[in-house]
């Protein structure tokens, strides 16, 4: 091998290894579990006409099913999960090498949220909503600020 090769991959090594070891001044993590569902993924259900059979062939069997009397609940669960963390004392450590304040502001959370169908005795769909987790997932950027979706 040439040395200006070797040279060359060294350096990406090295680059490499030292990537891995820096944090950066911004993270954002996101966890999902099972699939998620949104408004244009039941649009096709049509209350009183669609059946649950319509919207497990659509949307896989669902994780619950709870009878309420007469009637039945059907309950899809999915999960969200998501962390920012902000350094803004990051910079500083170019300014003052031997001394590298971290001013870190993080946070996140994690919830359940759920999507419900109400069905009759003939298993037709009378209602559906989806119920929201209330703080799951928040991303803050600042602290004194508004909350980011």
């Amino acid at each position: 091998m040439k040395p200006h090769v070797a040279f060359r991959l060294v350096l990406c090594m090295l680059a490499g290894v030292s990537i891995g070891c820096v944090r950066g001044p911004l993270t954002w993590q996101r966890v999902t579990l099972n699939e998620q569902i949104a408004q244009g993924d039941v649009a096709f259900i049509k209350e009183g006409r669609t059946r649950l059979m319509d919207v497990a062939d659509r949307l896989g069997p669902p994780d619950e099913i709870q009878a309420v009397g007469e009637s039945l609940i059907a309950l899809y669960h999915f999960s969200d999960g998501r962390y920012f963390r902000a350094d803004y004392g990051w910079a500083l450590r170019f300014v003052l090498p031997f001394m590298a304040p971290e001013m870190v502001l993080g946070g996140g959370g994690f919830g359940t949220n759920t999507f419900q169908l109400i069905c009759d005795d003939q298993w037709v769909v009378h209602e559906h909503a989806f119920a929201w987790h209330a703080d799951s997932s928040e991303f803050r950027f600042w602290p004194f600020g508004d909350k980011a979706q």
